[in-house]
């Protein structure tokens, strides 16, 4: 059985919002997906850099609130909120 890599494409909500931060415009990004998996298991495959990386872009940094990461050869940031295992 294959991935069917345009039909999981599909099934990705985004969006794009304009908001404030630190008093500035700015772009709010956010792209959603619905998986058949706990919640515990979903925490730590979005948490932990070696799962980042199955299904992402290799991190390094301090993946922890107020810890700065960065993707490789992409944005960096720094984590301004968590709150384990929803938010």
């Amino acid at each position: 059985m294959g991935f069917d890599a345009l039909a999981y494409a599909g099934m990705i909500v985004r969006s794009v919002k304009s908001t404030e931060r630190e008093g500035k415009a700015a772009k709010a990004v956010t792209a959603s997906a619905t998986y058949d998996t706990s919640i515990e298991d979903l925490w730590e495959a979005v948490t932990t850099a070696a799962r980042i990386r199955r299904w992402f872009l290799p991190v390094s940094g301090d993946l922890k609130l107020g810890g700065r990461y960065q993707l490789e050869g992409n944005a960096g940031g720094t984590i301004t909120a968590c709150d384990a295992p929803r938010h």
